[in-house]
């Protein structure tokens, strides 16, 4: 994957994460914008895409975790379900967008065990992706050779 692609990937996967959660706003929402651990945690793949953004092409051994991240932050984002004060106030933004479609939108006890199983995924790919970046790191690190004949001094 083109680490371009990877940035736009990530950023992209953030925005609409975001904008998932104003959908259906409720204290999960509130609490995640006045902390500061939540907003920067989940702008970690996103910085890491831009940290890579000088070799041009990711491997595959790269390229998953980052994948699985955006996937992932987005499954979580659509499918886990905000709580509110009141009873009627418990939603998903996939409900809310079915709802707004015209479909029928169901129970919402399904959507904390996907969006729970979501978010435990992106929590893994993002520790999936840490070791990926560190093993391609040391891979990738190579002992330098000797210098170019042209590069060097005469010694007279």
């Amino acid at each position: 994957m083109r680490t371009n692609l990877n940035v736009a990937l990530q950023a992209g996967a953030l925005l609409a994460f975001a904008a998932l959660r104003f959908t259906a706003p409720g204290w999960f929402l509130i609490i995640l914008i006045v902390t500061l651990v939540g907003p920067a945690l989940l702008t970690v793949p996103t910085v890491l895409s831009l940290t890579v953004l000088r070799r041009r092409v990711l491997g595959p051994a790269v390229t998953a975790p980052f994948v699985a991240c955006a996937g992932f932050l987005l499954a979580g984002g659509l499918l886990m379900p905000d709580f509110g004060d009141t009873a009627d106030s418990v939603r998903a933004p996939l409900t809310v967008l079915l709802e707004s479609a015209g479909l029928p939108a169901g129970p919402t006890e399904p959507l904390y065990v996907l969006g729970s199983l979501a978010l435990a995924g992106w929590s893994v790919s993002l520790v999936w992706l840490g070791v990926a970046l560190a093993l391609d790191a040391r891979r990738t690190h190579r002992v330098p050779g000797p210098p170019h004949p042209a590069w060097v001094r005469p010694v007279s």
